[in-house]
């Protein structure tokens, strides 16, 4: 099949998914509850089990890896779920997101291959193809997904998928928070993640392979996606909520990868004036690129960021700053719109147009006669080092005995080249 004919396929998919319950609204409390009385504890794990089981798949994806100066195949082991019938499935970036080749094994140990459709660093969203041909079926058995509101703090999930390659494997545990904010981190290569989400997170044992797996309620629906976990802390995990991973993919599947806009700021909570909180507004813009649309605009460090768009922006504490990147993310490029600025306690009004987020950088190079692997310098890493935009290569591996190893003073992995 072509890539044409494919995309085509499955942009057909989009109907499908905004007329069928690909994300339910959450049950009311009292309906969850007379579930938990009236059916037993291990009952519920069993139907939750059942429902998305059949769904998992276990991803080994290929990768080029970047060690000691040259760049190494590698096949490491990953997680997903089946959320068509056409074999669309779920992952994340780290998995899927830069694989040359994508091996994934179903719950009931068929083997087939996949195609990568679309990423999402900012998000650790990938979307793949299952080869339904080389599995000769039409259709497959896929998972529902139910929004965030589904969730409440102390609510028992399951999180399925593939921990330390260990396929079919289940955890049970309690939701810990809802909106937990970890900051922005950093993928390998250097994308930045957890810039528009905040996570669910979960006492349910997450632990490496289990990334792309489905976290699951016990009415047996997807409420998030396993992503992370913290290696030091005891079955401490965290999931993308559904409503995320639900966008992603759908702007995946409509265009081949996620569009955002950018303004060229940064933002930080505005300082409360009050115990409460209460009178909070706005967003405090932090810093101001050189050049960019905002600094053209007017914008200035120290400025507070009422509204945009006709959408209101409050930022009292870190957890408000992925939504409100993602309003700024979510402007539209092609025309102006207005916004509210307040600036010593005057109120200013403008219009600006965003541009179009710039592109992940490119993926680790080998250069083998010089026993050196370099790739592009993300705009936060010049920001780092203080270089502008052209600033020079990063210098992600050496090898021993190479000629860039016997310089004076020698090139190390970290090194940025001018």
């Amino acid at each position: 099949m072509s890539l044409r004919a494919l995309m085509i396929g499955l942009l057909s998919q989009i109907v499908a998914f905004s007329s069928t319950p690909v994300v339910r609204a959450s049950e009311p409390t009292a309906a969850k509850d007379e579930l938990a009385a009236t059916i037993p504890m291990n009952e519920q794990l069993r139907r939750a089990r059942d429902a998305v089981f059949p769904t998992l798949v276990h991803i080994q994806p290929v990768v080029d890896v970047a060690r000691g100066g040259r760049t190494i195949e590698t096949a490491l082991h990953g997680s997903g779920v089946v959320v068509s019938k056409d074999g669309i499935v779920v992952t994340n970036f780290h998995v899927a997101g830069t694989a040359k080749r994508l091996v994934c094994t179903l719950s009931d140990k068929r083997r087939c291959g996949a195609t990568r459709i679309g990423a999402d660093a900012a998000t650790d969203l990938a979307i793949v193809q299952l080869d339904l041909a080389e599995l000769g079926v039409d259709e497959i058995p896929h998972a529902s997904f139910a929004t965030e509101d589904a969730l409440e703090v102390g609510d028992f999930v399951v999180a399925m998928g593939s921990p330390l390659g260990l396929s079919r494997s289940l955890s049970l545990g309690v939701v810990s928070c809802l909106d937990r904010d970890l900051g922005i981190l950093e993928l390998d290569g250097g994308q930045q993640t957890g810039l528009y989400n905040t996570w669910i997170q979960t006492d349910a044992a997450i632990n490496p392979g289990n990334s792309g797996g489905p976290l699951v309620d016990l009415t047996g629906r997807v409420v998030g996606i396993n992503t992370r976990g913290f290696r030091q802390a005891m079955n401490l995990g965290f999931a993308i909520p559904a409503d995320v991973v639900v966008d992603v993919m759908l702007r995946v599947l409509r265009d081949g990868r996620v569009v955002r806009s950018q303004l060229g700021v940064t933002m930080q909570p505005v300082p409360a004036t009050s115990a409460t909180n209460a009178d909070v507004r706005g967003g405090l813009i932090a810093s101001v690129e050189p050049g960019s649309v905002a600094e053209t605009a007017g914008w200035r460090a120290g400025d507070v960021l009422l509204s945009i768009d006709g959408t209101s922006v409050t930022i009292a504490f870190p957890e408000d700053l992925p939504r409100a990147r993602r309003t700024l993310a979510d402007l539209p490029v092609e025309r102006a719109v207005a916004f509210e600025l307040s600036r010593d306690g005057e109120r200013i009004q403008g219009t600006c147009t965003a541009d179009e987020l710039d592109p992940p950088p490119a993926q680790d190079e080998s250069f083998v006669e010089y026993g050196i692997t370099l790739r592009a310098l993300t705009k936060e890493e010049c920001f780092e080092r203080f270089l502008d935009e052209s600033g020079g290569v990063l210098v992600t591996g050496v090898r021993a005995g190479g000629l860039f190893a016997r310089t004076t003073p020698k090139l190390q992995s970290g090194d940025v080249l001018l």
